[in-house]
């Protein structure tokens, strides 16, 4: 699939030019002479003029075809002329010919046309979310469970934009959302101010015991998070509360190697459910008590203007987690 930015793109198909749409820019006074001897001051209409004037041979059908007096037509031509310095028509009787300077500017005239209104055409795409790239965040855990069919949707709903997806802790995707590095991020909350976020679903953080263990939680080996992420202060507390004191033999930010971890026999462990139900049958069927919750949100920055590729993802993901 071609991804080229319309401006790269090399086209030669012309589109449509909508002339009630081409604005002659407003120039002050005190800017005029300037502007006018600029030989690059040239306007998408007198463009439009010159390839009309080429294309269907005199003034009055090009004037009848762009729906505009010939007058107008002639005196944004006699414009054109001053600016670049050189003539672009000559008299053939009572008819006007392109001179070979003329024959060159409607050769530029229809290239820019035609990449203007390829551009206009992405510009459409990308407002209405048809085109872009859209940079996704996500905890690992968000990846292997909540968000996969979320993606899948995406991609065939827009199959035009570029989806990029990073999977790491919630401390850097809000970091790198905040460096303008993310568009979205999923991501462990309480997010801090500068982020707008949406709720996307709660989930339980459960105790998983090695499979045929006969010690209790507080004298076994235990494998966990880091400290300092929000996963592991989601349960810390709830573990305290219980008398655990957990002594650690591996910590690790990856939820699924944890998973692996505890069915291995290495040490007990609180995870999501959703991770575990991806490792072995034999864990999840160690399940003990709920120790604490945590929320995923959706965040972005909270002065970001609006963005139809994020919306349209955050409503995907909505719709298959019921969030609200």
């Amino acid at each position: 699939m071609d991804r080229r930015s319309p401006m790269t793109s090399r086209t030669t198909t012309e589109p449509a030019v909508n002339l009630d749409a081409i604005e002659e820019p407003a120039v002050r006074p005190t800017e005029a002479a300037d502007a006018d001897e600029s030989p690059l001051n040239l306007h998408l209409q007198q463009l439009a003029y010159v390839r009309a004037l080429e294309r269907w041979g005199t003034a009055t059908e090009a004037a009848g075809r762009l729906q505009v007096s010939q007058s107008a037509l002639s005196q944004s031509l006699s414009q054109l002329e001053r600016r670049l310095g050189v003539p672009l028509l000559e008299r053939d009787g009572r008819r006007r010919q392109l001179t070979e300077a003329g024959r060159e500017v409607a050769r530029f005239a229809g290239e820019t046309l035609a990449r203007a209104g390829a551009l206009r055409d992405w510009l459409d795409a990308y407002a209405e979310g048809r085109a872009g790239t859209l940079r996704v965040g996500m905890i690992d855990a968000a990846s292997l469970y909540a968000l996969p069919s979320a993606i899948r949707a995406f991609r065939e709903s827009h199959p035009e934009v570029q989806l990029e997806l990073v999977v790491d802790r919630s401390g850097v995707l809000l970091e790198r959302l905040g460096r303008f590095e993310l568009d979205l991020a999923f991501v462990v909350g309480p997010a801090t101010p500068e982020f707008d976020a949406v709720e996307v679903l709660r989930e339980p953080l459960y105790l998983y015991a090695p499979p045929g263990t006969t010690e209790e939680p507080a004298d076994g080996e235990w494998v966990l998070y880091p400290p300092g992420r929000q996963t592991r202060r989601s349960f810390d507390a709830g573990l305290a509360a219980r008398g655990i004191w957990p002594r650690i033999s591996l910590e690790s930010d990856y939820p699924a190697g944890l998973g692996q971890m505890v069915a291995r026999g290495l040490g007990w462990s609180v995870l999501p459910e959703g991770v575990v139900e991806g490792v072995s049958p034999e864990l999840a069927a160690s399940r003990r008590e709920q120790i604490a919750e945590r929320t995923l949100l959706a965040a972005r920055r909270a002065q970001s203007p609006p963005d139809a590729r994020a919306e349209a993802f955050l409503r995907l993901v909505m719709e298959r987690e019921g969030g609200s």
